[in-house]
């Protein structure tokens, strides 16, 4: 019947067919619109490791310092805000939600961000911006802390034939009792002095760490003076 009235009346349908294809185009419109830009970014452990749900606070800049929208980090370390309005400036922060309930349920108080917070500018609609990645460290300070060690703390080392000579390295926390051995913190070969990094983790009552030097031919110790 609707064939018959076309060749009887042409363009009799079009248009509702008309309306139709623009409400499609509307809707794709405004779907678009409704989108808005995004934000997004990642949150590891020093070792480029994902951290899982960790409270990420959206803020705009310049407000008294609530968020306008938390999101947590999924499996992959990822975050993302998204249906955000162009013309403005956001600040990300990690652990910046100071609600009672994130406070009870956080699972990272102890650890150092660097940095803690990242600036976002959203300039145009749909604009996804990625910011670079928390890095986040375990901090030791209630009970411990971090010590880095390189070549400059084992000096005897610019004597040494690292290449042609097998060097081992040992770093260990002085017992205060008798009979009980020293604790070890490091214990490996050196082949390149100007590589050597140490990092490790000591109570805060230590003030001295030892170390030696040894190989087939030679044994050297020493002592560093914790500041």
């Amino acid at each position: 019947m609707q064939n018959t009235l076309q060749k009887l009346v042409p363009g009799a349908f079009e248009p509702r067919n008309s309306l139709a294809g623009m409400a499609a185009i509307c809707l794709s419109l405004c779907a678009q619109l409704a989108s808005g830009a995004s934000i997004e970014g990642r949150a590891t452990n020093v070792a480029g490791e994902p951290l899982y749900k960790v409270a990420i606070c959206l803020a705009q800049t310049g407000s008294t310092g609530n968020c306008d929208k938390i999101r947590w980090t999924d499996k992959k370390g990822n975050y993302s805000f998204a249906g955000l309005k162009p013309g403005s400036d956001y600040t990300v922060v990690i652990n910046g939600d100071r609600s009672a309930a994130n406070r009870k349920n956080e699972s990272y108080s102890n650890y150092v961000w660097e940095p803690q917070a990242r600036a976002a500018a959203i300039s145009s609609m749909n604009e996804k911006v990625s910011i670079e990645d928390f890095v986040g460290k375990f901090n030791f300070s209630n009970f411990q802390r971090v010590i880095t060690l390189g070549a400059a703390d084992f000096p005897e080392l610019a004597t040494i034939d690292l290449e042609g000579t097998y060097t081992a390295l040992k770093v260990f926390i002085p017992s205060s009792q008798e009979g009980v051995p020293p604790e070890t913190i490091f214990l490996g070969r050196v082949q390149s002095a100007a590589r050597l990094e140490i990092e490790a983790s000591v109570p805060l009552s230590v003030t001295t760490i030892g170390y030696e030097l040894y190989s087939a031919v030679m044994s050297i110790s020493g002592s560093i003076v914790l500041r």
